[in-house]
């Protein structure tokens, strides 16, 4: 959802129209490796000088202990987005500090963002609630996007999550953790080159907290349209209802374990 292309769906919960590409991909799930290991290992976006690192060969600590640190990358975030300083820390942590985990076939379970810091672990949905939860608060002008990923070079695609974020001239980036790199804040039309994006449910990042708080306590099985109080278009009601469902447990759990800690 390009800011620059259609800005009166900024603050909604839009829900594509279909998956037309659908006749002529083969669509697969890659369980077994992230987004980073097939598009951005050596890769990706390079804003600055020296913002390159070679990818280990080791997962790092579990610890979180020789997380490197990049002043230029650091400056680069100030400078291009509005919160540059905690969107940077919440990147290197996405990238740094979390390792990808596959699923079990048949299996997604959205953790929470405490239970994948303790972890150290998670999978695509598990890093972007991370990359947002140490935002929550603040104005940030983004998405949480769900979808597909095509890899046009293989003509396959999977299911994925990721985060959408724009700069303060409202160019559009796309967010990707498990790298162990800094290149995984990318403008949004250097993808067209290897992979297209398929958005099925996008949620405004200023509207997260308040679908938890004022909907899904009262999320119906037979919802309609005109029950939310801002613009929606649903085209397949069962996958939006799933992810309302998932949303509300995680951050049920989530708030819980947030609760916890303050005694």
């Amino acid at each position: 959802m390009g800011k620059n292309n259609n800005k009166s769906v900024k603050y909604v919960l839009m829900v594509a129209a279909s998956l037309s590409l659908s006749c002529t991909y083969c669509f697969e799930s890659c369980a077994d490796v992230s987004y980073a290991d097939l598009f951005l290992a050596g890769k990706g976006y390079k804003p600055v000088e020296g913002a390159w690192s070679i990818k280990p060969l080791i997962t790092y600590p579990a610890d979180g202990s020789n997380i490197p640190d990049n002043q230029l990358y650091r400056e680069w975030c100030v400078k291009t987005f509005k919160n540059g300083e905690q969107i940077y820390e919440a990147y290197k942590e996405i990238a740094f500090e979390i390792n990808y985990r596959a699923e079990p076939t048949k299996t997604d379970y959205w953790q929470t963002p405490v239970e994948t810091r303790q972890g150290r672990q998670g999978d695509c949905e598990d890093s972007v609630f991370l990359f947002f939860s140490k935002l929550s608060e603040l104005d940030i002008d983004g998405d949480i996007i769900w979808g597909w990923v095509v890899d046009k070079e293989n003509s396959t695609a999977f299911a994925h999550a990721w985060y959408q974020l724009f700069d303060k001239r409202g160019r559009p980036y796309i967010v990707e953790g498990f790298s162990k790199e800094w290149n995984g804040i990318i403008p949004e039309e250097m993808l067209a080159e290897g992979d297209g994006r398929v958005p099925t449910f996008v949620l405004s990042h200023k509207q997260v907290n308040r679908v938890v708080d004022e909907m899904l306590p009262g999320f119906d099985e037979s919802f309609e349209a005109d029950q939310f109080p801002w613009t929606v278009y649903m085209n397949n009601s069962t996958v939006i209802r799933e992810i309302f469902q998932k949303l509300q447990v995680m951050f049920v759990r989530y708030q819980g374990q947030l609760n916890q800690s303050l005694y």
